[in-house]
């Protein structure tokens, strides 16, 4: 006899979605800021940037290529992730995750 596998709660699902989004965001953009951002003691002269972020004293501006950076970051983490088990908050509320590949039914 087949046993079914149910699926996860929706409100769990969608949780589980959020924070692992904003774990990812904040998570890539800190650190590729670090990495790539300069800081600027003086306005722009031209243009604005498309992240700031004060630490301190000191101002760090993002923008042009390391923000794109900082996005294929964010995709490459469900994307990895997803792959591999789950995301942290997946695992965390202990979802099970089946692959694509295999169906829900189980003989």
């Amino acid at each position: 006899m087949a046993t079914y596998t149910p699926p996860q709660p929706m409100w769990k699902r969608n949780l589980a979605g959020i924070l692992d989004f904003f774990l990812a965001f904040f998570a890539c953009v800190y650190g590729v800021s670090k990495i790539f951002a300069y800081q600027s003691d003086a306005p722009a002269t031209f243009g604005k940037p498309i992240a700031s972020f004060n630490f301190g004293d000191a101002t760090y501006e993002l923008g042009g290529w390391p923000v794109l950076l900082a996005f294929a970051l964010i995709i490459a983490y469900f994307v990895v992730l997803g792959q591999t088990g789950g995301t942290v908050f997946q695992r965390l509320f202990g979802m099970k995750r089946v692959p694509f590949w295999q169906p829900t039914l189980h003989e």
